[in-house]
């Protein structure tokens, strides 16, 4: 008789936590996909902090047109965009994937950070981890911070 309690104590605890997940997760889908009531995204009765992001992440994408009108010293105005260097040369070892926009590859200088564009989506894909390569990428300057630089591949390859 005791182990039978001993169960049912189990089954009601697990199904009480998976009724507060289940509750957890419709409030959340609920607001991700209806923000408020009214259909006004901006209201301020959700409260949700996704709400209150900025549209602009002061992130640019290589290549894409600028709207500021004042350059970087530090950096070329040519047709790859403002704000972003020439490209630089290296060679490291690939070593894999960070998340599904970015790979490390390890130089000499230690392991970076490099933002993958989806053009070379195809080839990152085919390179094994502890692969050497060949590549060429450049800086790109976060918008409202000039001290902090965003790397961006250009090519890639292995080498042998």
């Amino acid at each position: 008789m005791n182990l039978t309690n001993k169960k049912r104590k189990k089954a009601a605890t697990a199904g009480a936590l998976l009724l507060a997940v289940m509750l957890t997760m419709s409030a959340c889908g609920a607001n991700a996909n209806n923000p408020s009531s009214s259909g006004n995204p901006n209201n301020s009765e959700s409260g949700s902090p996704v709400d209150q992001l900025p549209d602009n992440n002061g992130v640019q994408e290589p290549g894409a047109p600028s709207n500021d009108d004042d350059n970087d010293n530090n950096s070329s105005t040519d047709n790859n965009g403002i704000g972003e260097s020439a490209p630089i040369s290296a060679e490291g070892t690939y070593t894999g994937l960070i998340d599904s926009n970015s790979l490390e590859i390890t130089t000499d200088s230690g392991a970076g950070a490099y933002r993958i564009p989806e053009e070379l989506r195809s080839v990152v894909d085919e390179l094994p981890a502890d692969a050497k390569v060949k590549f060429e990428y450049t800086e790109k300057a976060i918008e409202g911070d000039t001290d902090v630089k965003q790397l961006w591949l250009t090519k890639i390859e292995a080498v042998q």
